[in-house]
């Protein structure tokens, strides 16, 4: 975790400083971010979706396996922790690995334990995020060659979740999709933005898969 100071925040303080958003959080705002959002981009909205998330407060990600290989020289202790990576089998599942203090470990198995992977499959997401926020799944499209793309947002955690503002920590979103792995060949994932309102075009189900 990030080292913290005393000339930090705290979290109540940092929570008493958002009154002036509350207006705009109804509206979408994340955080201390303000202005209006815009609509996801154009695809067929995905609706039929699971998310479950384990977070981890140390310098280790909640994900320790499988990991990123840029090359073939790459080895298990060397390589990168993964960023987004598709469980399209049950031998994908079977590789993922969990750090000791990662949390909600069980739900995110039972979801991938869970996926049928001859029809579905399971997107992980991992980055870190600032301590006093949590990553929700804002949406899910499909573009014209059928890849998905997962849009992100983060929001402010409840109020008696011990944080400080400027501490940082990993979350990782493992996201059961209504496809198998081999339906798309690409994937594309934003995160960090605010919650944006879904069209009211979708909210009615339009475009819909």
């Amino acid at each position: 975790m990030v080292p913290t100071g005393a000339s930090e925040t705290p979290r109540r303080r940092f929570l008493g400083g958002l009154g002036v958003c509350i207006a705009s959080l109804l509206a979408g705002c994340s955080g201390s971010e303000t202005g209006e959002g815009t609509e996801p981009d154009d695809g067929t909205l995905v609706t039929e979706y699971t998310v479950e998330t384990t977070r981890s407060s140390g310098d280790e990600p909640p994900i320790v396996a499988p990991r990123e290989h840029a090359g073939n020289d790459d080895t298990s202790a060397t390589a990168e922790p993964l960023t987004t990576h598709t469980v399209g089998s049950e031998q994908d599942a079977e590789e993922l690995r969990f750090a000791e203090d990662a949390t909600n470990v069980a739900a995110v198995r039972r979801l991938v334990a869970e996926t049928a992977y001859a029809s579905e499959s399971v997107l992980l997401f991992q980055a870190s995020i600032g301590e006093c926020y949590r990553r929700e799944l804002n949406a899910v499209r499909r573009d014209a060659d059928g890849d998905p793309d997962v849009d992100f947002c983060r929001v402010v955690r409840d109020a008696d979740v011990d944080c400080e503002r400027r501490a940082r920590e990993y979350a990782a979103s493992a996201v059961r999709l209504p496809f198998p792995g081999d339906e798309y060949g690409g994937l594309t994932v934003g995160s960090g933005g605010s919650c944006d309102p879904v069209p009211e075009r979708d909210r009615n189900g339009g475009g819909s898969a």
